[in-house]
């Protein structure tokens, strides 16, 4: 089967070359989105950004000029007087790229100055830069639709979530989706001695049966137990449903603030899905074998894009050496 690499956040996954990567959300300190249509549409949207905060008649706009790149604007403003009691500031900024503009948010919050929040919003500014779809850069950073943003700190809270289509197969729906900084709250002692066991998958899945007792959904256990994606010690639970859905989960309870062990890190895969309904599809396409093995293929495919802080050899596809991607599996 010939395949590529598709990027996603600081990840990269090995998928069949009729695959479409679906984004959901991304954030990088705060999340970013995207504005098709040009500077026209980039202007419209400020400007409704900034009557929306205008709804509340106590917000205040304190920054609306230009932006820290070429062809930018930002503003800074707080929602309401009790956000100016408490000191927390947002940020806008607008990185237009041609026909895109790419919306970066931020704040000064409880942790970051004044000075240090627009310092950096105007490096995340700095570091974005347009990307096609077949792009996979090697150097670290961080890919969101049509674009990558470089950063080699690590310091910021970063999350990502994707689908896969697979035109062959309408009804299969697989998605990863992950989480840095979860429960980045607890100190490590705390999070290690009582949250983690509580928060892995086949602990929920047990404590679900005892909440629902004779009213947990019957289901035909495929497989279930400890499943290490490269590095990642996680669990899985695959089972299909009584009207023939596959629904299959893995998932990774990390460490807070280690990129190389998101604190939320998971996938899943359903069959039987129609219109983004799960169950909606009039039968799955796939048998359970055909489900359990394209589900293999697909996670054993999934690693870095390149090399992070303290992720083991193997664990990610390029060097920042290797201007070039590896050849994809026929």
């Amino acid at each position: 089967m010939n395949t590529k690499l598709v990027c996603f956040g600081r990840y990269a996954l090995e998928v069949p070359q009729e695959a479409e990567l679906i984004w959901g959300e991304a954030s990088i300190f705060d999340d970013i989105k995207i504005v098709s249509g040009g500077l026209e549409a980039s202007q419209q949207r400020i400007a409704s950004d900034i009557a929306t905060i205008k709804k509340d008649s106590t917000a205040e706009i304190t920054y609306n000029k230009a932006g820290p790149v070429d062809a930018s604007w930002q503003i800074r403003y707080y929602e309401s007087d009790l956000d100016k009691e408490y000191k927390i500031h947002l940020f806008k900024t607008y990185v237009n790229k041609g026909d895109l503009t790419f919306i970066l948010g931020g704040s000064v919050g409880h942790v970051d100055t004044e000075d240090v929040a627009v310092a950096k919003q105007a490096a995340l500014a700095k570091s974005l830069h347009l990307r096609a779809a077949d792009d996979i850069p090697n150097e670290p950073g961080f890919c969101i639709d049509h674009a990558f943003l470089s950063d080699s700190l690590y310091k910021a809270q970063e999350m990502v979530s994707v689908g896969i289509y697979l035109p062959s197969m309408p009804d299969v729906a697989f998605s990863i989706s992950s989480n840095k900084d979860a429960y980045g709250d607890f100190s490590p002692a705390n999070f290690e001695k009582t949250e983690r066991a509580k928060l892995s998958l086949l602990a929920r899945i047990e404590q679900a049966k005892k909440d629902q007792g004779s009213h947990y959904p019957n289901r035909t256990l495929l497989r279930e137990g400890k499943r290490d994606v490269q590095h990642w010690h996680g669990e899985e639970s695959l089972i299909r449903r009584t009207d023939g859905t596959h629904d299959f989960e893995w998932a990774l309870v990390g460490t807070p603030r280690d990129v190389a062990n998101p604190s939320e890190y998971g996938a899943a895969m359903y069959t039987k899905v129609a219109e983004n309904v799960v169950g909606a599809a009039h039968a799955a396409s796939i048998s359970d074998d055909e489900a359990v093995a394209l589900w293999d293929k697909l996670l054993s495919g999934l690693k870095f894009r390149v090399k992070v802080p303290n992720a083991p050899e193997g664990s990610y596809f390029l060097h920042p050496s290797n201007p070039v991607a590896p050849t994809p599996g026929q």
